[in-house]
């Protein structure tokens, strides 16, 4: 990290958020960035995803553990996943946009029934344009504000697909100017992050496992099963002596520090 990309961040951050970047700067490794263990307890979840099955591979076990807790779940697609997958099997050879649109939100609640999720909403961007739609700020900010949400899970801003980044443009969009106030944690689904919270999901990975599996589109062009797995496998060395075998990582911070983050990472970039 160049001196100049620290001072900035520095001083555009709150204290807590200071801390952790000078963690950071200080520290000869990533891996060296204090993690903690968070056990998911009852509370008010929201989670967002841009496309229909990044909620699984981000955050499928810690969900369903969640869910366990008694957690009143809401899960958001930001949007319609039309340019992703192919049918299954046997529902024809080549669909058009709009019969992937409608498979896929049926494989959505497939996943949802498994973990345990009790809403669903789809906000209907365009799939690969999220970073241009003028209306699914103003669409997430009604679902935040109706269900005032105690922890919002989102894929991380370094992602890197354009719509997992474009999702916190989204979020910054949406809270601006509000009351809300909530944990923000980010996930990872096609980028390793700089992890500070990880969730142990060995008594869940059998549920995300049978949740991704309702994705048969998107396991046709792709093994995300191989892929999304060995990631917690390997997720769980760093929880040391409590390791179990499965855990999935976040970056965890309050929203203002999370958004002030996102916002230095956005003008350095």
């Amino acid at each position: 990290m160049t001196s100049l990309l620290h001072r900035l961040l520095v001083k555009t951050a709150g204290r807590r958020l200071r801390q952790s970047l000078r963690t950071f700067v200080n520290t000869s490794s990533i891996y060296d960035l204090p993690v903690r263990r968070c056990d998911p307890g009852k509370a008010r979840v929201a989670v967002l995803a841009p496309h229909m099955d990044d909620e699984v591979l981000g955050c499928g076990g810690t969900i369903a553990r969640h869910a366990a807790a008694g957690s009143d779940i809401t899960v958001t697609f930001l949007t319609d996943g039309r340019r992703g997958g192919v049918a299954p099997p046997g529902e024809g050879d080549e669909p058009g946009q709009q019969d992937i649109v409608s498979v896929r939100k049926a494989e959505a609640r497939c996943a949802a029934q498994i973990l345990g999720v009790r809403t669903l909403n789809f906000l209907d961007a365009e799939d690969s344009r999220l970073s241009s739609d003028t209306r699914v700020a103003s669409r997430l900010r009604k679902v935040l504000e109706h269900e005032r949400p105690d922890i919002v899970y989102l894929p991380f801003f370094l992602e890197r697909h354009p719509d997992h980044r474009a999702t916190n443009e989204v979020l910054l969009a949406a809270t601006r100017g509000t009351s809300l106030r909530f944990e923000c944690r980010g996930y990872e689904v096609w980028t390793p992050l700089f992890a500070n919270c990880l969730v142990r999901i060995d008594e869940t990975i059998d549920l995300k496992r049978r949740a991704l599996a309702c994705y048969r589109s998107q396991l046709a062009q792709m093994d995300y099963m191989h892929g999304g797995v060995g990631l917690n496998a390997y997720r769980s060395m760093s929880l040391g002596s409590d390791a179990g075998r499965f855990a999935e990582a976040f970056h965890s911070l309050d929203l203002p520090d999370y958004l002030r983050l996102y916002g230095a990472s956005a003008r350095s970039g």
